[in-house]
C-alpha cells in the first residue's frame, strides 16, 4: 500500500463515507476504488484511468487533487500529459456501455415526424377544399347562365303554339284531366314520389308528388358548397355546408326549386324524408344542378 493510498482511505473515512457512498458519488466501480486504496494500479485498465480516478476520488473526499498529484508524484503513474485527468472529469468505468435513452427520447423523433405529416395533410386538404369550392362557384355561375338560356321559349314557337292552340284544346283538356287524377291518387297515398324527368349536361329535372306539404332537406357528409333558388330565381340559401350540417326548407308553396352543388358526392338530398337518387353519378359529375318541380 502506498502513502497516497493511505491518504485517500483516511480522507474517505474522515468524511464518514463508505465505498458504496463513494461509488455513487464518483460513478467509479467499487473494485477500482478499492484498488486505489490498496495502491493496486494494475487492476485499473491503464495509467490514463489511474490518474483520472485518483482525481475524482480526491475531489469526492475533499482533497486538493492538484496538490495531491504534486505531493505524491512518485506514487502516481505518468502519462503523456499530466493534465489529461482534468479532461475526463466525471468519467466512470461503471458505465461500460452507454445508458439507453429514455422511452420518451426514443419516441420523440417519430412523434415529431407524425405531427409534421398531419400538418402537411391538413394543409393539402384545406387547399383542395378551397379549390373545389371556387370551382363549384364558377361552375354554378356557368350553369345558371345555361339554365336561363335553356328554358327560354323561342318567339317562333310561341306563335306556332297560338295557331295550334284552338285545335289542341280538347286533347290538352283530356291530358290535364288524366294528370290531375294521377296527382290526386298520389296525394291520397300520402307517400312522396320522386321521379327523374330528364337530364341535360350537368342538370337533372325531378318531379315530386304524393303529399300535401313538401320539406327539402340537404345534409353534408363532408363540406359541400350549395345554392338553392326558388321558382322566381330568388336565393333561398347559398354557402358551404360543413360536415354533418343540415339545411331544411319548407317548399310547399314553391312550384319549382333549383339546387346547385359544387360537390355532389358529399351532399344528400331528401324531400319529406325520401332520399333523392342522383340520375347522374355524383362521382362522374361532381358539380350538378337539381331542379325539383311539383
Amino acid at each position: 500500500m502506498t502513502e497516497l493510498a493511505i491518504r485517500l482511505k483516511e480522507a474517505r473515512e474522515e468524511k464518514g463515507m463508505s465505498l458504496d457512498d463513494l461509488q455513487a458519488a464518483t460513478k467509479i466501480q467499487k473494485r477500482y476504488l478499492t484498488a486505489l486504496e490498496e495502491g493496486a494500479y494494475d487492476v485499473i485498465p491503464g495509467n490514463f484511468y489511474v490518474r483520472a480516478f485518483i482525481k475524482q476520488y480526491a475531489e469526492a473526499v475533499g482533497l486538493d487533487s492538484d496538490r495531491l498529484f504534486e505531493e505524491y508524484k512518485k506514487d502516481i503513474p505518468n502519462t503523456y500529459h499530466d493534465d489529461v485527468s482534468e479532461k475526463i472529469s466525471g468519467l466512470g468505468m461503471q458505465r461500460e456501455l452507454p445508458k439507453p435513452a429514455s422511452k420518451a427520447a426514443e419516441w420523440l423523433p417519430t412523434i415529431l415526424v407524425v405531427i409534421g405529416v398531419i400538418i402537411v395533410i391538413a394543409i393539402v386538404y384545406a387547399i383542395i377544399q378551397f379549390g373545389m369550392s371556387k370551382s363549384g362557384q364558377s361552375e354554378a355561375g356557368k350553369a345558371a347562365t345555361q339554365s336561363e338560356s335553356k328554358y327560354e321559349i323561342p318567339k317562333d314557337s310561341a306563335l306556332k303554339n297560338d295557331d295550334n292552340k284552338s285545335s289542341g284544346t280538347q286533347a290538352d283538356s283530356k291530358k290535364d284531366t288524366k294528370a290531375s287524377d294521377k296527382k290526386d291518387k298520389e296525394k291520397s297515398s300520402g307517400k312522396t314520389v320522386i321521379k327523374a324527368a330528364g337530364t341535360e349536361g350537368s342538370a337533372t329535372s325531378y318531379n315530386v308528388s304524393g303529399a300535401e306539404k313538401f320539406e327539402l332537406e340537404l345534409t353534408a357528409s363532408d363540406s359541400a358548397w350549395i345554392r338553392v333558388r326558388d321558382e322566381n330565381g330568388g336565393s333561398l340559401k347559398e354557402g358551404t355546408l360543413q360536415k354533418g350540417e343540415t339545411y331544411k326548407k319548407d317548399i310547399t308553396d314553391q312550384k319549382q326549386v333549383e339546387i346547385r352543388t359544387g360537390y355532389a358526392p358529399n351532399l344528400k338530398i331528401k324531400i319529406n324524408g325520401e332520399v333523392l337518387s342522383y340520375e347522374l353519378n355524383p362521382n362522374d359529375v361532381m358539380a350538378q344542378t337539381i331542379k325539383i318541380t311539383k
